[in-house]
C-alpha cells in the first residue's frame, strides 16, 4: 500500500501521542517509536488483499491498532471501534479529534453491549480472544458477505487448524494475519 504525505503525517502524529499517553496509562505496553511504527504498518498491510469494505467495527480497540490506522488509509470508510476500557476509549476519543477522523466512532463498551442494529462488511480484533469465540460474539453485526480480518500472534496455527468456518455463514470469510514480532 502507498503511504502519502498526509497518512505519514498522521501515523507520525498518532506516533508521538501514543507514546506520550502510553507512560501514564500504560495503553499497550512496552512501546518505543519503531514498535509502533512497526505496527502500524503491519495494520494496514491486509489492505493489499482485502476487498474493499463500507463499514469496520474492530473490537477490542486498545491502544488503536489496527483500526486508527486503518481508518487513516481508509477515509471513505465508517469504523466503530468497542473498547470497553476507560482510558483506552478516552485515548482513542482524543487521538480521532487530533487527527480528525470524522470516519470513526468509538464506544466505551464490551461488543455483548453492542446495539445489534450495526452492521458492518469487515471486522476486525487483534489477539483479544481465540477466532471461534469473537466469531460468536460478533456474528450478528457482520452482513452476510461480510469478512473477517482478525491479526493473530503466536495462536495463530492452532487457530487456522480448528474448524471456524461451521460458525460462519455461506459467503462470509476469515482472513489471517500474522503479526510481525518486534
Amino acid at each position: 500500500m502507498n503511504i502519502s504525505l498526509e497518512m505519514k503525517k498522521k501515523f507520525d502524529i498518532y506516533t508521538e501521542f501514543l507514546l506520550f499517553w502510553n507512560k501514564t496509562h500504560n495503553l499497550g505496553g512496552n512501546l518505543d517509536y519503531q514498535i509502533i511504527q512497526t505496527y502500524l504498518l503491519d495494520s494496514i498491510f491486509p489492505l493489499d488483499f482485502i476487498k474493499p469494505f463500507k463499514k469496520c467495527m474492530d473490537i477490542g480497540s486498545g491502544a488503536g491498532f489496527p483500526a486508527i490506522a486503518l481508518a487513516i488509509c481508509r477515509e471513505e470508510s465508517q469504523f466503530f471501534l468497542v473498547e470497553p476500557r476507560q482510558k483506552r476509549y478516552a485515548f482513542l476519543q482524543y487521538m480521532c479529534m487530533e487527527l480528525g477522523l470524522v470516519n470513526v466512532k468509538v464506544y466505551k463498551k464490551r461488543v455483548e453491549e453492542m446495539d445489534k442494529c450495526i452492521v458492518v462488511d469487515l471486522i476486525t480484533s487483534r489477539a483479544l480472544m481465540a477466532t471461534q469465540d469473537l466469531i460468536a460474539l460478533s456474528r450478528d453485526f457482520l452482513s452476510n458477505e461480510g469478512y473477517y480480518l482478525f491479526y493473530k500472534g503466536a495462536n495463530l496455527y492452532q487457530e487456522i487448524t480448528d474448524d471456524v468456518s461451521k460458525y460462519i455463514q455461506k459467503d462470509q470469510r476469515i482472513y489471517f494475519y500474522e503479526r510481525k514480532k518486534v
